[in-house]
């Protein structure tokens, strides 16, 4: 199963320290690479936990064809 998380969501699990979670739970957890870009911004909580957990874990999505 895939789940696409988006940044509220990611940034509450790696608070609690819980996106291992996310890995139990669904198998394969993908994001999108705008969420990972906002979750990643070095002032953003959480930021260097969530850049390690997401390697490899981010698509791109072309919004142009929705």
């Amino acid at each position: 199963m895939i789940l696409v998380a988006d940044a509220s969501a990611l940034i509450a699990l790696a608070t609690c320290d819980s996106l291992a979670l996310l890995d139990a739970i669904f198998g394969n957890v993908l994001v999108q690479d705008a969420v990972n870009a906002e979750v990643t911004e070095s002032d953003k909580p959480q930021s260097a936990r969530l850049r390690s957990y997401l390697q490899g874990k981010v698509r791109v999505v072309d919004m142009q064809r929705f």
